[in-house]
């Protein structure tokens, strides 16, 4: 795995973390995530990712600051 992978992977937990405060299952998995991100495709459930696999925004967070809070505890 290299690299890009891992920041995909990394967001593919994001989306597990909403969904698990949502309390609603994923429906994709990271296979599928990862060969998304890899023919272009940047926009998930309503997250926007860039081109190294870390959201940027998310439209449907559960409150704001939600996507913020994640990305402090998790990339810093």
């Amino acid at each position: 795995m290299n690299q890009e992978d891992f920041n995909v992977i990394r967001f593919l937990e994001y989306l597990k973390y909403r969904a698990n405060h949502n309390e609603v299952p994923l429906p994709l998995d990271e296979g599928f995530i990862l060969e998304s991100f890899h023919i272009g495709v940047r926009f998930f459930f309503g997250v926007t990712i860039d081109d190294n696999g870390l959201p940027m925004h998310d439209a449907e967070q559960p409150y704001d600051g939600f996507l913020e809070e994640w990305l402090e505890r998790t990339v810093n």
